[in-house]
């Protein structure tokens, strides 16, 4: 699919012509994915897979991690996908959105917290929060063509999400 977008906008990219360019049944895509933003996020979730394997062998802490996750971030993020992000696809921010909910609840979050710890009723939002606020800054950094370094960005994402991080850590029951 990320070989569509290099000259299409996601929205206007069908099941069809991703089923065509890879070679396979329709069919076969909807037997494994519910639809294309399946695929996408499926993908996204991948790659944030990948960037989280790579800084747990660095073995990195506190805003060091997301420094690592936006170096990641510029290093492997296709042209595709930026190309569509500058065009300002609603839909693929969503996607983009929901791999980073995934991340921050898989991933992130037991950089800062025990695994099995729970936040009790405010988790939805609390979690939602630090996704969004990743989000935000992750999609206009990507628009600014990465002006500032990964270095700069993570350790500002580190700082303004410094209260839901000490939130979860306070509020913690394992």
């Amino acid at each position: 699919m990320l070989y569509l977008m290099e000259t299409k906008a996601y929205s206007d990219i069908k099941v069809t012509e991703i089923a065509k360019k890879s070679g396979l049944a329709r069919q076969t895509i909807y037997r494994n994915y519910g639809d294309k933003d399946d695929i996408l996020y499926d993908y996204l979730c991948h790659q944030f897979d990948f960037f989280d394997d790579r800084i747990k062998g660095r073995q990195l802490a506190g805003a060091d991690v997301l420094v690592a996750f936006f170096e990641m971030w510029r290093e492997f993020l296709p042209a595709s996908l930026l190309y569509n992000i500058q065009l300002s696809d609603r839909k693929i921010r969503q996607i983009i959105y929901r791999s980073l909910e995934y991340y921050v609840q898989e991933k992130y979050t037991p950089y800062f917290m025990s695994p099995q710890a729970s936040i009790g009723d405010m988790h939805y939002y609390v979690f939602r929060s630090l996704s969004s606020s990743l989000h935000g800054i992750l999609i206009e950094w990507s628009l600014q063509h990465y002006a500032q370094s990964a270095e700069q960005i993570g350790k500002l994402t580190y700082q303004l999400t410094d209260s839901i991080r000490q939130y979860c850590m306070e509020h913690a029951a394992t």
